[in-house]
This record gives structure tokens, C-alpha cells and sequence, in this order.
């Protein structure tokens, strides 16, 4: 048993000085290989908008002593060729890496000993525009909807504005609108992350916006107003019956109390009702506060007579 097992390690032994020697042998001889590097150019400016990007791959074709070979192998294997954008030339809107400057940016990636057969393709191209960075308003451009009587007071966007990469060529002016068909307000501020429509042709530097729209509610109230006249001569006086006008509002609940009968005038125009055979004038609304929505007579007309005066 103890001879059988020192005749094994023998042939082992064996067999590794074999594999070593075909091995060294191996990797002396010189050989052909192809390497797939992959691409990424780097330091585009700003003012340059890529249309047609160059390729993300290229193939090389590799001649050298197999060790050399197979550390190529690892290396490009491992390693993305970064091809800094100095190195194009920019010609009315196309972009090129000469030959020879693409063979030096692989060999950086390989071995002094192995030497670059052809590259596929033998240089980077891309089509680019020239662009210019501006400002673009932001713009809620749907509609509110009010539930328990609260009522939009104003909309806040954050931002309000954004800064947008339009190309050269573009004259048009473009605004942002928010994706957002409508928005229903129920209390005193609603909050929306709201996402911008796209434009085609400009590149957002964010295409979210926080929108809020700030409410207030309301509540219903009605006052009597007295009806007077205007436009009458100074010899000619009006009398209406009844002698007031119920006047029905909304106004917001914390400013019930400042709304008064002084805040409005209910009046009948006399170019309404001079020399026509009516027993009715209509009434309307000659002013009103600010602060107040959805104003309405709650009558009308009002039966009427004229007198006249002489001095």
C-alpha cells in the first residue's frame, strides 16, 4: 500500500513538470487574439447636445507571446477606454477621433510586448448640436375644484422655474406646464408632487415640482341693501318697492363679520326705465367689496315709481 502510494506522487510529480514545460513552450509562441474593449467618452461640454452617440464597443485584433495575450485579456477585459471629448475634432456638427490617436488610448490598456493588428472601427464618430442652458417658467395650467366650501386663494410652485438645455437651433419659446389634468381642494392647503410635461427637443435639469395650493373657506351670507338711482336728472327721483335688495354672497368665514351693507350699492338705471311703459326696473350690482365670490340679487326687478320735482 505504502509503494502504491509513492509510485502516485511520482507520477503527479511528473505530470506537473510535464504541463510546466508544455505551458512555458505555450505561452512563448506568438499569437493572434481579439479584444472587445468597451467605450466611453468623457468631458462633453455643456454647450454640446450628442444626437448620434459614437459606438460603446471596438474591437481590437492583437498580436504577442501568449503570457502577454492573456494579460491583455484581462486587462482591456476589466477596463473601460474613458476617450476624453479634447481628443475629437468638431466640424460642423460631427465629432471624430483620428486613427492614430485611438491606437494610443488602447495601448495604455496593454502590454509593451503586444502590438495593436487593427481596430474596428478605426475611429469614434458622433453627431452632435450646439445647445444653449436657459430658464423656464413653471405653469399649472388645469383646473381646481373646490369641495366644502373651500375656494384656491393662490398656487405656490417650488421651484417655479427651471433650468432647461434647448438646442441653437430652436427659436420657439417654450413654457413647463404640470402634468396635472385637475386638482380638488378640500382644506386650507393641498400638497402635490406634480411631474412636468415633456418637451421634445429640451433636456430638463429636474422634471418634478412641489405644487401647493393654498385655500380658505367660505360660508353664505345675505344682507339688505337699499336701492338707489343713478343716472337720474336732478328733477326726477326714485322710489322702489320694496325700498331694499337682498344681496346673497360667499365670504371667507374669518371676514364674516367686516362684510357690511356699506360694502355694496344696489342701484336702477334710469337709462333702463326712462320713457318705457314698465312697471318693473331691473336691478343691478353697482359695487362690491373684493373680498366676496358668487354675488347674486336674490330678486331681480323691483316695482318702481318716478317723481318729479320743479323749482
Amino acid at each position: 500500500m505504502k509503494l502504491f502510494k509513492g509510485d502516485f506522487t511520482v507520477f503527479l510529480l511528473i505530470l506537473a513538470i510535464t504541463f510546466f514545460f508544455w505551458w512555458t513552450q505555450t505561452m512563448s509562441k506568438n499569437y493572434d487574439s481579439e479584444l472587445k474593449v468597451p467605450v466611453q467618452v468623457t468631458g462633453i461640454p455643456d454647450g454640446i447636445r450628442v444626437i448620434t452617440p459614437p459606438a460603446s464597443q471596438i474591437t481590437v485584433s492583437l498580436n504577442g507571446k501568449g503570457t502577454a495575450l492573456r494579460k491583455s485579456g484581462r486587462r482591456g477585459g476589466k477596463r473601460v477606454l474613458n476617450v476624453s471629448n479634447d481628443l475629437f475634432i468638431l466640424n460642423q456638427g460631427h465629432a471624430a477621433v483620428p486613427t492614430q490617436r485611438l491606437r494610443d488610448s488602447i495601448s495604455v490598456l496593454l502590454p509593451p510586448s503586444v502590438s495593436i493588428g487593427s481596430v474596428k472601427p478605426d475611429s469614434l464618430v458622433y453627431q452632435y448640436a450646439l445647445q444653449r442652458s436657459v430658464m423656464l417658467p413653471v405653469e399649472f395650467d388645469g383646473s381646481v375644484e373646490s369641495q366644502n366650501q373651500f375656494f384656491m386663494e393662490r398656487i405656490e410652485l417650488r421651484p417655479d422655474s427651471i433650468r432647461a438645455q434647448v438646442l441653437l437651433s430652436d427659436t420657439l419659446s417654450h413654457r413647463l406646464v404640470l402634468d396635472i389634468g385637475s386638482v380638488t381642494v378640500a382644506s386650507d392647503s393641498t400638497f402635490i408632487t406634480a411631474s412636468v410635461k415633456p418637451i421634445p427637443g429640451v433636456i430638463l435639469d429636474a422634471d418634478k415640482v412641489n405644487m401647493t395650493v393654498i385655500s380658505q373657506q367660505y360660508t353664505e351670507k345675505s344682507l339688505e341693501i337699499p336701492v338707489t338711482g343713478v343716472n337720474f336728472p336732478e328733477s326726477v327721483s326714485l322710489k322702489s318697492f320694496p325700498s331694499k335688495a337682498v344681496v346673497v354672497f360667499w365670504v371667507k368665514m374669518s371676514e364674516y363679520d367686516r362684510v357690511s351693507t356699506r360694502d355694496f350699492q344696489i342701484v336702477v338705471d334710469y337709462n333702463d326705465i326712462a320713457g318705457r311703459d314698465v312697471s318693473k326696473a331691473p336691478l343691478h350690482i353697482f359695487s362690491q367689496p373684493a373680498n366676496v365670490r358668487n354675488v347674486r340679487l336674490q330678486s331681480r326687478t323691483v316695482d318702481f315709481l318716478m317723481e318729479s320735482h320743479f323749482f
